[in-house]
């Protein structure tokens, strides 16, 4: 059987959602907003041209099925559409326009069982809007309830004034899903060096996110002689200064304090509090829970506090061997390739959803930015691998 994907609309829709949200400063589309719907509007217009059809769940989520789809045992592919601010093209996007691509090829070539595939798209899995990452897969899988809609944004707005109202309904549609396959740009650098188009993804990373605070005396910043002031930001430097230095010395873990606010933020005030943020990851929870213990034994007078954990997820063996298998009888190089990030197909995994990812190649090993890349003729051969191996499946 032979299946051709669909270059032009492939190129299409990667055009035509990319022109939502875009500014010279890169991509930004926040969930429930109108250039999200237009993006999503574009995806679902070529669906149903496809003779697909669509419904938002009431968690958000964009399912694309078959008019005659079973009520479980769905094939699922794809990914999200938001953005985090300023961001790339490629992040969600290359999921979704890809792997919808690769069902609709399916579907013109007449493969059985066509009406066990769906195209998923994940509402709100950046959570830069709410702080709800990976909203729309938790929601399903009935990490977050009913009361993650009161989540505001910076202007006070909530989930429930602009989306889902009782987003807990969708809790448990995972179990119509078989096995979920997820295309992504490459996040790091580590198929470039190697010259391999796609990683087949093994894993990902255990997470967690903390935050901590630093108790200090303000004081005014002539009269203070250094000898005796109580700065926080000082002691805040020092716990800056060794997260890294622990996670050098755990091996695969990475650590980053990607926030400060010093109090009361005065240029003339010793400062006398400050607060900031803990991300820790590593290939596994033993490793990522060593360094923040590490972190609390050392500083026992920051309190240090538990935000949020992701354990590591481990992907499917027969989909990474699937992808492989197909990867080779096309001719494209693949390799395995563990993950540090946070994606919808890690909290399908871990709710007992067989699943895998397929990154593709970066020159450069940027995400979230607005120069994140992935050359076309390898975003293809992903699509292209994709309907291979879902083929074997069908």
């Amino acid at each position: 059987m032979t299946v051709t994907i669909d270059h032009a609309l492939y190129r299409r829709l990667f055009a035509g959602v990319n022109e939502q949200g875009y500014s010279l400063d890169g991509w930004t589309r926040a969930p429930w907003t109108p250039e999200l719907r237009a993006a999503e509007q574009l995806v679902i217009d070529a669906a149903v041209a496809g003779g697909m059809v669509y419904e938002h769940d009431p968690a958000g989520n964009l399912w694309i099925t078959d008019p005659n789809a079973p009520a479980d045992g769905l094939i699922a592919v794809g990914s999200h559409l938001d953005t985090v601010p300023k961001g790339g093209a490629f992040d969600g996007v290359l999921g979704v326009v890809g792997g919808l691509v690769a069902v609709l090829a399916l579907r013109a070539a007449g493969v059985p069982n066509v009406e066990r595939l769906a195209v998923i798209s994940f509402a709100d899995e950046e959570g830069s809007r709410f702080n709800t990452p990976c909203f729309g897969s938790r929601t399903m899988v009935g990490m977050f309830g009913d009361e993650v809609a009161d989540a505001q944004d910076k202007d006070g707005i909530s989930i429930r004034d602009v989306g889902p109202k009782r987003p807990a309904d969708a809790a448990g549609l995972q179990r119509r899903i078989a096995a979920y396959v997820e295309i992504h740009v490459e996040q790091g650098l580590a198929l470039d060096p190697a010259e391999v188009s796609l990683g087949i993804a093994t894993s990902l990373s255990a997470r967690g996110r903390w935050e901590w605070g630093v108790v200090g005396e303000a004081n005014h910043a002539g009269t203070t002689p250094m000898a005796g002031r109580r700065d926080a930001l000082v002691r805040a430097a020092e716990f800056v200064l060794s997260v890294q230095r622990t996670a050098i010395a755990h091996d695969g873990a990475v650590a980053t304090v990607g926030r400060i606010t010093p109090w009361p933020g005065g240029t003339n005030v010793v400062p006398g509090r400050c607060s900031g943020t803990l991300d820790v990851r590593a290939l596994n929870n033993a490793t990522r829970d060593a360094v923040v213990q590490a972190l609390v034994e050392e500083f026992p007078d920051i309190a240090i506090e538990h935000k949020s954990t992701d354990d590591a997820a481990i992907f499917d063996p027969a989909l990474i061997a699937d992808l492989h298998a197909a990867a080779n009888e096309l001719g494209v190089s693949s390799m395995d390739l563990p993950s540090y990030a946070g994606h919808d197909a890690g909290t399908l995994a871990l709710a007992g959803v067989p699943s895998v990812m397929i990154f593709t190649r970066s020159p450069n090993g940027i995400s979230h930015n607005p120069v994140e890349h992935s050359d076309e003729s390898v975003c293809l051969d992903a699509v292209a691998v994709l309907a291979a191996a879902l083929a074997q499946r069908s």
